[in-house]
């Protein structure tokens, strides 16, 4: 009986895993799609059938559907996801002046500053706990990287969460010349974030 339910299950993955490739799953918009890609070809090669377009870039205001796989003598319940709690969601690229501050919002994922040169002051605030579609979720990450020096560095909580560890300066490795960076994860039970890197 195991044995049986071992191949069916076998035969249901490889399944699904031929029809993915297969493409079963075509015709859904690509985000950045110029309009160039061809989902199938008629006479002569001509294309007929061009894959939609979607969004030109990701907001982080994007769901992604899962299942709970929690059966609660019923049928499993599927949620949308938000992309933050998934450690995803877009950059912001900032090239600010000394003295200049900077707000993230909850769905942004890392702040990269390009600044010109060295930054002698600079000022990065959090986002809050919000609610709604601004909310913060569990397990989001947030980060900051830099090219340049960064010499005072103040790092504000949002209203109602806590930043533990945050640097006062950040530098740039010498030896690559990459960009230097910070990572916090946030944890919804005592609204805090952790310095994670």
């Amino acid at each position: 009986m195991l044995k049986k339910l071992g191949l069916s299950t076998a035969a249901l993955i490889a399944a699904i895993g031929i029809a993915y490739a297969g493409g079963a799953f075509q015709g859904f918009p690509v985000v950045g799609n110029d309009g160039t890609i061809c989902l199938s070809t008629g006479n002569n090669g001509v294309c007929n059938q061009l894959q939609p377009l979607g969004p030109s870039r990701l907001t982080g205001a994007e769901t992604v559907p899962a299942d709970t796989n929690i059966t609660n003598n019923s049928t499993p319940n599927t949620v949308n996801i938000p992309m933050p709690a998934l450690g995803a969601g877009p950059h912001q690229y900032a090239a600010p002046l000394t003295g200049a501050t900077l707000t993230l919002t909850n769905l942004q994922r890392r702040l990269i500053l390009e600044p010109a040169g060295t930054i002698a002051a600079l000022t990065v605030v959090f986002p809050a706990v919000g609610s709604g579609s601004s909310l913060l979720v569990d397990n989001q990450l947030m980060g900051i990287c830099t090219t340049q020096i960064v010499t005072a560095l103040t790092v504000t909580a949002g209203a109602g969460t806590t930043v533990l560890n945050a640097p006062t300066a950040l530098l740039v490795p010498v030896a690559t010349g990459g960009a230097s960076c910070v990572e916090w994860v946030y944890r919804l039970s005592n609204t805090t974030w952790y310095r994670v890197q």
